[in-house]
């Protein structure tokens, strides 16, 4: 049984999700303020953002619950969190075409494409060297998952074999740095990694806890979860070093949400536990 409530139909959403690379993730609640803003709420940090009276978000939309497609728009938890923020700032919130996860953290940096990087995140001295990120808004950890029957029953047993990850991720990184002998290949989308799973490209894939727990109990129900990998970590938004006001606004904004129940509100319409982040 899932431990998120909301179940769909995800093998469907992810060919629709690749379909739609050229395509904007989604809009946003309507607009006020312009390019730049002072936020009182947020002890009056100024900040910009590259349309005026706009958010744009990068992320790759493909990261049950958190960010999907869903009838040609983005959904999911981060999307609706996302959405939140805007309507508390005053802001519209706008998902730009799909982006790669890879290259997301090199947009926000640049800081002339997207104004901020919401696409479950850990947060990591390794990007934080690149951008900031906000207040922690979700704890994870690392999974494990293969095709059932595979025989495989730990990650010790993958040593010296293929395994897979989406390219950029922690799950990438740990199975790199604690599987001995092992190659990992990469791909652009975790549901890629499914793919390649299943075709027998790959003996086994890593990536967030969350998210293969929901994918092994709906779309891919033929592959099993083996091991959850303790890695404590948690996910933040990314924004530009050279924004530091927004940063303070956007944290200002989550902790808004979570004092006035919101961010509740959303974690229990997707996640069937309670929310680790106060």
């Amino acid at each position: 049984m899932s431990v998120f409530k909301k179940t769909r139909a995800l093998l469907a959403t992810c060919v629709l999700a690749l379909s739609l690379a050229l395509v904007a993730c989604g809009g946003g609640t309507a607009p006020a303020g312009g390019g730049t803003a002072t936020d009182g709420a947020s002890d009056g940090a100024a900040f910009t953002t590259i349309e005026a009276g706009k958010i744009l978000v990068g992320s790759d939309c493909d990261y049950p619950p958190f960010i999907y497609i869903e009838n040609g728009q983005a959904a999911g938890f981060e999307y609706e969190l996302a959405q939140a923020i805007g309507a508390d700032l005053g802001y519209t919130v706008e998902y730009l075409p799909l982006q790669n996860f890879d290259t997301i953290i090199a947009s926000v940096a640049a800081g002339s494409k997207m104004d901020i990087g919401f696409s479950s995140f850990t947060i990591t001295d390794e990007r934080k060297e690149l951008v900031d990120f906000s207040i922690p808004y979700f704890d994870s950890n690392q999974a494990c998952v293969v095709m059932k029957g595979s025989g495989y029953t730990s990650t010790t047993d993958l040593a010296g074999l293929t395994v897979g990850a989406q390219s950029g991720t922690t799950g990438e990184s740990w199975a790199n740095e604690n599987i001995p002998g092992v190659t990992v290949k990469g791909y652009n989308q975790t549901s890629e990694a499914l793919a390649a799973l299943a075709a027998g490209d790959v003996e086994a894939i890593f990536f967030d806890e969350p998210v293969a727990t929901e994918q092994v109990s709906t779309a891919y129900t033929d592959c099993e979860v083996i091991a959850v990998i303790p890695t404590g970590e948690q996910y933040g938004i990314a924004i530009s070093k050279d924004n530091p006001g927004l940063t303070a606004a956007i944290n200002a904004s989550l902790q808004r949400l979570v004092d006035n129940g919101t961010y509740a509100q959303l974690f229990s319409k997707y996640f069937d536990f309670e929310p680790t982040i106060s």
